[in-house]
C-alpha cells in the first residue's frame, strides 16, 4: 500500500473517536447528505427497500440518515479505516460493515440497488478501479450517487480532485452513465447521479 494511503487511513483512524463532534458535521456534511438523499428521492420516489452501500462510510452518519428516511432498506458500508468502521457499527447496529477500500469492495456482483459515497472520492488511491468496482456491485437498474468537493487547492494536499467533465469521463470509462449533477456550497461541492450502462 502506498505510504500516503497508509498515512491517510491512520489520520482517519486517529480521528474516528471525535469525528462526529466536529462542527463540520452539522454545517458541511449534513447539508451534503441531505442533498444526496433528495436527489435519490427525486430520481426514484418509491420507497427504497433494497440494498444500499456507502463507500467511505466513515462513522456511518449518511447511512443513519438513510435508515431514518428509508427504514426498509438493507444497509452496508465499507471504509479502509478500521476505527471508523467500529464507530459506524456502534451507530448502525443493524447494518453490515467491512474494512475495505473502494477499489476492493467485498460484496458480490450485482448485489446493490444503490451505492452512495460522500466526500471521500478525492482520497481514493485508484478512482477508476473504485468506479469499476461500484459498477460491478450495482444491479442492472442500480444507481450511484457521489458527492465530493471540486476545490483545485486540494491538489496541493495530493487530493485527487475531479471537475465535472473529468468525473463524467471517468464514470463513462467505468461503465457508468451520468444522469444529473447538482452544485452545493458556493458550487464547490458536486453531487452526481449515475446509472450503469448496459454495455458494461
Amino acid at each position: 500500500m502506498p505510504a500516503q494511503r497508509e498515512d491517510d487511513i491512520d489520520r482517519f483512524d486517529n480521528w474516528a473517536a471525535t469525528y462526529d463532534e466536529s462542527p463540520l458535521q452539522r454545517l458541511y456534511f449534513g447539508p451534503v447528505h441531505a442533498a444526496m438523499l433528495d436527489m435519490i428521492g427525486n430520481a426514484s420516489p418509491n420507497e427504497w427497500a433494497g440494498n444500499i452501500l456507502d463507500i467511505g462510510c466513515g462513522t456511518g452518519r449518511l447511512l443513519h440518515a438513510v435508515a431514518v428516511r428509508w427504514p426498509s432498506a438493507r444497509l452496508f458500508g465499507v471504509d479502509p479505516a478500521e476505527r471508523m468502521i467500529l464507530e459506524a457499527t456502534s451507530r448502525n447496529p443493524a447494518a453490515t460493515f467491512r474494512v475495505a477500500p473502494a477499489e476492493a469492495i467485498p460484496f458480490e456482483s450485482e448485489s446493490m440497488d444503490l451505492v452512495v459515497s460522500s466526500l471521500s472520492f478525492h482520497h481514493w488511491a485508484d478512482q477508476t478501479r473504485g468506479l469499476r468496482e461500484i459498477r460491478r456491485v450495482l444491479r442492472p437498474v442500480g444507481m450511484f450517487v457521489l458527492a465530493d468537493h471540486t476545490l483545485w487547492l486540494g491538489h496541493l494536499f495530493n487530493e485527487r480532485v475531479r471537475g465535472q467533465r473529468e468525473l463524467r469521463a471517468l464514470m463513462g470509462g467505468a461503465g457508468l452513465t451520468v444522469r444529473a449533477h447538482r452544485r452545493l456550497w458556493l458550487r464547490f461541492v458536486l453531487v452526481t447521479l449515475a446509472v450503469g450502462t448496459t454495455s458494461a
